[in-house]
């Protein structure tokens, strides 16, 4: 097909969509704009692949750990020691990086001082040099910064961290960050630490006036572009003072406005009036209250490591003025080989903001909604009340924030897998959105402030689920409460700059659907169910799954048992029947069959059981091609898109075995599909980035030039569908690839869906799947089912951590031994859990082919172990194949016939 003939029938492909729901689903969310204003950066793709991981040397500086709390805002601390991606105030669009704020360090040995910015860079700063090196260990929400190589007399490590303590939202929505910086020096000398923060306060974003907002719905009448916050301008800077600040053993500075910061219009940015710098039990502090470039202000520390600046009330920075910044240093006698760690705090609080509804104007807040209040005002009133608790608490804040990461840092797992899923839940803190309510919804990313976003949800929320089983739970229990009185569910329930919703109260973003909305909700909510056995969960939402599955009956065209509808895949037009939400239908049937399994409901089960049958005979029918699932065809199986080939034709196969609902495919099918998909596209792509839809007679991707692989689409989809079906090598090379697509240049903790640039995308975790994936790992509450069938790849022992919402567990497979044990490590809640059954699916094999294994009772309980090594050869059993992608064109097409 030439080039020509393709755009021809990319219209006509056009014209037909919006025959089939299209005109009746027209609202304008910013989704043509966002696909096309990131365009692919030339030099992006390709480039080195060998990196220490967990000890990035000289790294690249975009992006580093973010470090706050959930709905509270975020900093991030980069490996060059720079701060960066500043969202304090802002997390929808971060300020990009700050030279004000920094770490530098004086040293004196005799006549000989010194003073450097503990920032790597080529400048001269305050009069003071940057450093040539650093060693960056960064494990959201963790960082760990070293300066060796740098010929300096005292070696200094800084090690930044927050809280995030799973199913502990008090502790994990504190805005409070800790910096502990050892010292250490080879002879005896003098030493000071100054730590220089930026006055950040009331730079937030806000309209220059309320014409012509109203409190109307978002997805109507232009208000999607009016209401766009990325494109308001920042509020006038708010005149500022500091003066001294003392609580407890803490000793430095406040930075703070007079007054509460009205906006104009009310937002979920936090409007932060107070920031906190301070020392923990040190004696020789010392104040540089305001300084803004003059290199003089700084004089006093590079001469003899302390300011003299007298202790009071200051003006920080004058209303509409370029910010200041605020500098406490403290000064020490090191010892030859002695070890001094200071610690610093960096703290800022917004006040609880009162609403006055009679006589706030039209438009300036959504009166319908949830609260824009902070989660840490339910438990504390003011900066002091919340620096004494976090100060009481730190030591075992830390302590159970890296509870979750030492299972993985243990594990037999590379370091770079290692380091990609601890770090990819980094969007909890950059893009969730939680009001004192407990009210939660997750920026997209981009889209204006849109959130919710409930297609991207069905891969970004595992780490969510697993972790803060509460706040995934509010989301979903929103989106239900919101349901179109068609039975649809949303794509948003609100707006970063706008409002959300309630349940009992009323979203800004009504109407507008996709199918893969309603069986998105429909799917996690029964993996939740099972998950947890919270029986009355699944009972208090059946009345909205069976009004979300009467609806997507009601997308089923003449001629079709498969709905037809728009799609996450909002970016590219596609025929009617689409070989991407084919596979998420029967998926969504399966779970369907669970909840009838799940209430007693034997029509339920009849129906979905009947209807999938149905639903995959037509599938495979009209969409395979014998080598690949074709992009999509008419709804009576005409004009099929055999020269098409796409990149999430196997996400319902993926969700269905992920679930434990079985495989939606044959496995032959499965397997000659991703053989396609290596060869055809992936292996013809740098780092296998290829684009979401390949045009086989152009041998190319023809997605939008701004919108092209979707990466994270492309891990789940596609990688992690392919482990399931064997292909385990290749399945972790995408994974590791599409990590160092986004590392290279620094945007780790930045990631972009429609191309890599710094955009923090709300998908990035969906890696948290994976850890379920490598171990053939799920659970069944209600049925005392455990799912068991690690992929062991060699002679190696192997150990995998699992994380369920209700305990955690690690399992061990020594196949030299034919050992395999599952322990318990962790446990959550009073409520009985236990398992009577295991059931291997070994990657590669059939789900039809799995191995039930009736066992003693097996009571979950913090320490324990299941022993399950009787039964290795029936639990391991992988069917692995050989890796396709890095000699694709050795491999052939494998040809599957429908029978």
């Amino acid at each position: 097909m030439s080039k020509r003939t393709f755009v021809s029938l990319a219209f006509c492909l056009a014209g037909i969509f919006a025959l089939y729901g299209q005109e009746e689903n027209q609202n304008n969310y910013g989704v043509d704009e966002a696909n096309t204003k990131f365009s692919l950066q030339s030099g992006v793709l390709g480039g080195e692949t060998n990196y220490t991981y967990l000890s990035l040397k000289d790294h690249e500086d975009v992006s580093g750990v973010p470090l706050g709390g959930i709905g509270v805002g975020n900093i991030n601390f980069a490996p060059s020691g720079k701060f960066t991606r500043i969202g304090m105030n802002n997390i929808h669009t971060p300020i990009k990086r700050s030279e004000h704020s920094f770490f530098s360090l004086w040293t004196r040995k005799g006549n000989e001082k010194e003073a450097v910015r503990l920032v790597r860079d080529n400048h001269v700063l305050y009069g003071m040099k940057g450093v040539e090196h650093t060693q960056y260990k960064g494990l959201f929400p963790t960082a760990e910064l070293s300066y060796a190589d740098n010929n300096l007399k005292v070696t200094p490590v800084i090690r930044a961290y927050s809280g995030l303590v799973p199913h502990n939202v008090k502790d994990s929505s504190l805005p409070v960050v800790w910096f502990e910086v050892d010292l250490i020096a080879q002879e005896d000398m003098e030493a000071a630490l100054a730590f220089s923060w930026e006055d950040f306060i009331g730079l937030f974003n806000d309209p220059k006036s309320l014409e012509g907002f109203d409190n109307g719905q978002l997805l109507s009448e232009g208000r999607a572009n009016i209401n766009n916050g990325e494109n308001w301008p920042l509020r006038e800077k708010a005149k500022t003072y500091v003066e001294p600040y003392q609580m407890g053993s803490l000793k430095g500075l406040i930075q703070y406005a007079a007054d509460s910061l009205q906006p104009r219009k009310l937002t979920f940015q936090n409007y932060v009036n107070q920031v906190v710098i301070a020392v923990e039990e040190e004696k020789n502090v010392s104040y540089l209250p305001a300084y803004r470039s003059n290199s003089e202000a700084w004089d006093q520390f590079r001469n003899n490591g302390e300011f003299t600046s007298s202790l009071t009330k200051n003006v920080l920075t004058e209303q509409s003025q370029t910010s200041s910044a605020s500098v406490l240093a403290v000064k020490t006698q090191l010892k030859a080989g002695q070890k001094k760690t200071i610690r610093f705090m960096l703290a800022w609080y917004a006040p609880e903001l009162q609403i006055d509804a009679a006589a706030l104007p039209i438009g300036s807040y959504w009166p319908c909604g949830a609260d824009y209040n902070k989660y840490y005002h339910n438990y504390f009133n003011s900066m002091n009340s919340m620096v004494s608790y976090a100060v009481s608490n730190r030591a075992r804040i830390a302590r159970q924030t890296t509870e979750w990461q030492i299972p993985v840092l243990e594990s037999s797992l590379p370091d770079w897998y290692k380091f990609k899923l601890i770090n990819s839940g980094y969007v909890i803190y950059t893009n969730m959105v939680l009001t004192k309510g407990g009210d939660v919804m997750v920026n997209e990313g981009a889209m204006g402030g849109f959130a919710g976003t409930m297609d991207q949800r069905l891969s970004s929320h595992p780490f969510y689920q697993k972790f803060f089983t509460q706040l995934d739970r509010s989301e979903m229990d929103i989106f239900a409460d919101a349901m179109d009185p068609e039975g649809y569910i949303l794509h948003f329930i609100g707006h970063y700059y706008v409002g959300m919703g309630t349940v009992g109260g009323r979203v800004p973003t009504e109407k507008g659907w996709m199918l893969d909305n309603a069986s998105g909700w429909i799917i996690q909510l029964v993996k939740d169910y099972e998950q947890t056995g919270d029986t009355e969960y699944l009972k208090a939402h059946l009345t909205g799954l069976k009004r979300a599955m009467k609806f997507l009956y009601s997308r089923m065209p003449q001629g079709s048992t498969i709905p037809v509808g728009p799609t996450t895949y909002d970016d590219f037009t596609h025929p009617p029947l689409y070989s991407y939400y084919a596979g998420v239908w029967l998926t969504t049937l399966r779970a369907y069959e669970a909840i009838g399994k799940a209430i007693g409901d034997e029509s339920i089960v009849k129906q979905a059981q009947q209807q999938f049958a149905t639903s995959q005979k037509e599938a495979l029918e009209k969409l395979w091609n014998g080598r690949f699932f074709a992009y999509g065809c008419e709804p009576d199986g005409s004009k099929r898109l055999d020269n098409v080939l796409f990149t999430g034709q196997l996400a319902g196969q993926f969700l269905s075995r992920y679930c434990g609902w079985g495989d939606v495919y044959p496995m032959d099918i499965v397997k000659a599909s991703m053989i396609s998909q290596c060869k055809i596209s992936l292996s013809k792509s740098p780092d296998y980035y290829a684009n979401k839809v390949w045009d086989i007679n152009l041998n190319r991707g023809i997605d939008n030039r701004g919108s092209q692989c979707w990466p994270f689409y492309l891990e789940s989809y596609t990688a992690l569908a392919g482990m399931q079906a064997g292909f385990y090598e290749d399945a972790m090379d995408i994974m590791k690839h599409i990590q160092l697509v986004h590392l290279r240049k620094g945007w780790t903790w930045t990631q972009n869906l429609w191309n890599p640039s710094d955009i923090t995308y709300m998908t990035a975790p969906v890696t948290w799947f994976s850890t379920d994936v490598l171990a053939g790992a799920g659970v069944n509450i209600p049925r005392k089912e455990l799912r068991l069938a690690p992929v062991v790849a060699d002679d190696k022992v192997i150990s995998i951590p699992l994380f369920y919402p209700n305990f955690w567990g690690v399992v061990t497979a020594d196949p030299q031994k034919k050992s395999i044990t599952f322990k318990i490590t962790k446990k959550y809640g009073k409520e009985r859990i236990s398992f009577n059954k295991v059931i291997s699916e070994p990657a590669g094999l059939s789900t039809s082919e799995k191995r039930e294994i009736e066992i003693k009772e097996f009571v979950v309980e913090e320490g324990k172990t299941l022993d399950l090594s009787p039964y290795w050869d029936r639990i391991i059993d992988n069917r692995l194949e050989a890796p396709v992608l890095q000699e694709a064109d050795k491999h052939d097409f494998r040809y599957v016939t429908i029978k």
